[in-house]
Formats: structure tokens, C-alpha cells, sequence
């Protein structure tokens, strides 16, 4: 595709960046999302159990299983468990190995949501409004911090709607197919079937509507998208099949009905308003473009069935009993092009004012959070108070009417600093356990004494002492790939089993909570003494039996 500049009615007035200015954000865009992630604690649940994971892939050798604290684990494909694994070969076991590919992928998506909205309005200023719209968007900068496999499925669900859109707009070729085919291939590597609802539901929904969606591909290249895809996709679903009876009910049943239907089976139920309260929130203060000429678009090649790359995702998560922020991302790269494709100039003065002192409304009153937490609020209190001030001078000095897009992603970006800056400070009082696992390494330098989880779930703990550390009735967990004497090392789950455990050993660490800890005289003959006590689901025990 020729990239010739076409000029357009932003330049003057938005001011989009173009030519080496992009990667020059890009590149601080990157830096600004790894600074906090080697200090961040690798947080339950989400973080801490891919990271986990991938750990124990990367120290057993075992890529093809993928094990959570000892125990086959097949809810999710491997290939978020894969790239976390290569994160944490460079880096070693620690927040920036396990969260450095989540920012590269997150850097990614930016780049083919600008190449894709190229192509579906052949205006670049456009195209780079619609990177700063979704680089601006609090879920993306959130989730690009994260390990899990949504910024995963991000990226492969734009890059394939790139390669689908190029072949209709641009130039017929079977290389579009066969790409389309991998992007999809490693999307449902990343997460499954779920990658057919950001790229071949709204497609094939489109083709009603649309002539530009019908015959799209000739049938050569649909046998050739097929083949690539399944060629990456299949390969490892069919060997842990082929391994583990069972499996494939549990895929096709458990992973895939239940997650829609059963809202009780995964503990992610929510209601009706969930997701548009959260797309109307992280989408500010762009979010109102998306609603504007909805049923006569200018500017959009698809015309009005570009809505239906996010609605008809939306629809199946609305219906779906499972509920969480981050499902709905994959389809924010092609929301941030509509925006874009609707965004003329920037808004009035006073409308600029209102929004940056609304966003910096957020900051007051994190000096306070960090306060109660029991931890020194000052430097968190100066670093919000001087942005609170420079948003000030900014809005006096019509700064922000000068650069409005890069203003807003600039702000959001250094507003997430302040509030990551402050779960650091506060990293005892949230669900990491960095430092609980220091305590326990001073105590035991040579790590002498066993370490178990007594009624709590926490793969943080393995992964930073970098073992499998048992767990005594910890979460529900499924069993049924492995034999009792498999996992009785590493997972125990009825007062019996506990008690022989516990009961076997001379001298060991336990890890629990103020709650719990009464309930250990249950099944042990201990005398136990507190070597760490940081917050009240941290409380760390050494015990003698007798």
C-alpha cells in the first residue's frame, strides 16, 4: 500500500504526530509503562498465576502442560505462559521479566491500530488520533502493565483485522490470507475461540450489509488462511488431548459454556451495566465521538458495519454470566478508530479545562490512601500535588489546547505513574507478597524449613522464592488430569490430608492470616512463634511440632 500523506481537517488543530515523532512516543510510551514494573509486586490473582505459571514452565522444561503451584492448569492456550517464560529467561523472576512482553505487545497494538485505520480512512492524521486515543485509554495502559493474556489477544485480534481490511481495501493477495490465518492462529493460542468474536463474527456479520465483506478472499486463499491457522492453532490442543482424558469435554464444556453460562463457576459475575460503564469510563474524554453520525459515518471505508467489530463482541460479553474489564479490550483498537475517524478539532477552551480538571480530580486523593495504608504518603503527596499544580499552570496557559491528544495520553500516562508509585508504597497492604517472602529468606538464609500456605491461595509466594510451595485448603482446584499422589505434595484439601501433612513435619514455616491462624491448633501439634507480620492476610509463623 502506497502510505502518501493525504492532509486532512485535523492538521491545525489537534496537531496528531507524524514522521519520527511517532516512534519517538512509542519508544517513551514503552519506557513509561516498565518504569514501575520491576518494584510492583506480581499481584493475586491474575498477575501472580501466569506469572507463576510461566516460572514453573520455564524451571520443569514441561512447555507443553502448563502447571499453577504443582497442579495441570489448562485453563487458559500456553502462548501468554510462553512469551512471560522468554520475559522472565531475560530478565529473571521478577515484575519487569514477568510484565516485559505485555508492554512490547501493548507497543505493537499501537502500531497496527495506526496501520489498520490507515487503511480504512487513507488519512494519516487520522490514523495517529487513533493511536493516541487508545494509548490514552486507561483499560489499555492498565492491562499493558499486566500479565495476562488480553494485551496478547489485543494485538492479534487488530493484526488480523490489518491483513482482512488491507485485502478489501488495498490489494488482494494471498499473503493477507495467509497472515489473517496466523494472527488468528496465535490468537486462539492466546485464549481460545475468543479471537473469532474480534475478527470472524463481526467479518461474517458485516457481509449482510456490506458488498465490500462479500467474496473478500477467493477460495485458494480461504484453504491457505486455513491451513496456516491450523497448523499453528491445533498442534499443542492435540497433544495435551491426546495426554489428558478428558480434556477435550473440558475445553469444549467447562472453558468454554460454563464461562458464558455458569457466573457462580468462576466468581466473575456482574451486572447488566458493567461493561458500559466501563467503556464509557475508559474511553474519556473521547468516548462521546463513538456515538456520533453512528448511522451515516464519513470517513470510514466500512461505513456503519465498522460499529459492528465492537458491538457484536460487546453483545456476547453483555449475554455472558462471566464479566471482567479486561474482555472487552481486544475490541478498543477499533473504537479508537472510529473516534479518530470522527475528531475534526479540538474542543472549546473551557470544555479543555473541564476535562483535565476532572482527570486530575483522580489525584487528590491518593496522599490519603497511601496515608491509611500505614506507609510515608509524602512523596506520593508531593509527586500528586506538583502534577495537580503543573495541570493548573497548563489550563492557564491554554498548554493543552496546543497539543490536546498528546496532552490527554501524556496525563493519563503520568497520572498512572502517581498510582502505581503508590500501590509500590503500598505494596504490603495489596495482594503481593514480595516482601513476606524477603522476611521468610532473612529468617531462613538457607532455606532450611519447609514453607506452606494454611487456608489461603498465593502462587506469588512460589514465584518469588522460586519453588512450588504446598498449599493447605487453598482455592477449589481441579485435580482430575493427575492421581492423588501426584499433587499430594503440593495441594492438600480435607482435614485429614492437612493434618498428615502438617503432622509430618519437625520444624516448618506457615503462611496464613490473622483470621485463620487460631484454626491451625486444628491439625497441628505446634508451638509457633510470628517471624513476619505485614497486614492481616500476611502473617508468617515458624513452628516445632511436639
Amino acid at each position: 500500500m502506497s502510505e502518501t500523506y493525504i492532509s486532512s481537517d485535523l492538521k491545525g488543530s489537534l496537531q496528531p504526530i507524524n514522521g519520527r515523532g511517532f516512534y519517538t512516543f512509542l519508544f517513551i510510551y514503552f519506557i513509561i509503562l516498565l518504569i514501575p514494573a520491576y518494584w510492583l509486586n506480581v499481584y493475586e490473582s491474575t498477575d501472580a498465576r501466569y506469572s507463576e505459571i510461566a516460572r514453573e514452565m520455564l524451571r520443569s522444561g514441561n512447555f507443553m502442560e502448563p502447571y499453577y503451584n504443582g497442579i495441570k492448569h489448562f485453563h487458559k492456550p500456553p502462548f501468554t505462559y510462553w512469551i512471560t517464560a522468554l520475559g522472565l529467561q531475560i530478565f529473571g523472576i521478577n515484575g519487569l521479566g514477568a510484565r516485559f512482553f505485555s508492554a512490547v505487545f501493548a507497543v505493537l497494538t499501537l502500531i497496527y491500530t495506526r496501520k489498520t485505520a490507515y487503511v480504512l480512512t487513507g488519512d494519516r492524521d487520522k490514523a495517529d488520533v487513533s493511536v493516541l486515543v487508545l494509548a490514552s485509554s486507561l483499560l489499555f495502559i492498565v492491562v499493558g502493565r499486566v500479565v495476562s493474556t488480553d494485551i496478547f489477544l489485543t494485538f492479534f485480534s487488530i493484526s488480523a483485522l490489518y491483513y482482512i481490511f488491507s485485502q478489501m481495501y488495498v490489494s488482494r493477495s494471498i499473503l493477507n490470507a495467509v497472515m489473517a490465518g496466523l494472527m488468528i492462529g496465535l490468537g486462539f493460542l492466546t485464549k481460545g475461540p475468543i479471537i473469532f468474536l474480534f475478527t470472524l463474527l463481526p467479518f461474517i456479520t458485516a457481509k449482510i450489509f456490506d458488498k465490500g465483506h462479500r467474496k473478500v478472499f477467493s477460495f485458494r486463499e480461504i484453504l491457505a488462511g486455513l491451513l496456516v491457522f491450523a497448523v499453528v492453532a491445533l498442534p499443542w490442543y492435540l497433544y495435551v488431548v491426546s495426554v489428558n482424558e478428558g480434556l477435550l469435554r473440558y475445553f469444549l464444556y467447562d472453558q468454554t459454556v460454563e464461562r458464558v453460562a455458569d457466573s457462580s463457576r468462576f466468581g466473575r459475575n456482574k451486572p447488566f451495566y458493567f461493561f458500559p460503564f466501563v467503556f464509557l469510563v475508559t474511553l474519556f474524554p473521547f468516548v462521546h465521538l463513538f456515538f456520533k453520525d453512528m448511522k451515516k459515518p464519513s470517513g470510514l471505508k466500512p461505513g456503519w458495519t465498522m460499529y459492528l467489530y465492537v458491538l457484536m463482541p460487546f453483545i456476547v460479553f453483555e449475554l455472558s454470566a462471566s464479566k471482567l474489564a479486561n474482555y472487552i479490550l481486544p475490541f478498543y483498537p477499533a473504537a479508537a478508530i472510529i473516534i479518530a475517524s470522527r475528531m475534526r478539532r479540538a474542543p472549546s477552551a473551557t470544555v479543555v479545562e473541564y476535562v483535565f480538571m476532572i482527570i486530575s480530580f483522580a489525584l487528590i486523593p491518593t496522599p490519603f490512601i497511601v496515608k491509611f495504608m500505614r506507609v510515608d504518603a509524602l512523596p506520593i503527596a508531593l509527586a500528586a500535588t506538583a502534577l495537580f499544580a503543573l495541570t493548573g499552570y497548563c489550563v492557564y496557559k491554554k498548554v493543552f489546547i496546543k497539543r490536546y491528544l498528546l496532552a490527554v495520553t501524556g496525563y493519563l500516562l503520568m497520572l498512572s505513574l502517581v498510582i502505581n508509585f503508590a500501590l509500590i508504597l503500598s505494596n504490603d497492604h495489596f495482594k503481593g507478597y514480595e516482601n513476606t517472602v524477603n522476611d521468610i529468606k532473612k529468617f531462613d538464609p538457607a532455606s532450611e524449613y519447609p514453607v506452606v500456605l494454611f487456608m489461603m491461595s498465593a502462587p506469588s509466594v512460589s514465584f518469588y522464592f522460586d519453588d512450588v510451595k504446598p498449599v493447605m485448603f487453598g482455592m477449589k482446584r481441579e485435580t482430575n488430569f493427575q492421581t492423588e499422589a501426584e499433587i499430594s505434595a503440593y495441594y492438600r484439601n480435607t482435614p485429614e490430608g492437612v493434618a498428615e501433612y502438617l503432622r509430618s513435619l519437625d520444624e516448618y514455616i506457615i503462611i496464613t492470616s490473622e483470621k485463620k491462624m487460631p484454626l491451625l491448633k486444628d491439625y497441628t501439634k505446634s508451638i509457633c512463634g510470628i517471624i513476619s507480620h505485614r497486614a492481616k492476610d500476611k502473617v508468617v509463623l515458624f513452628c516445632r511440632n511436639y
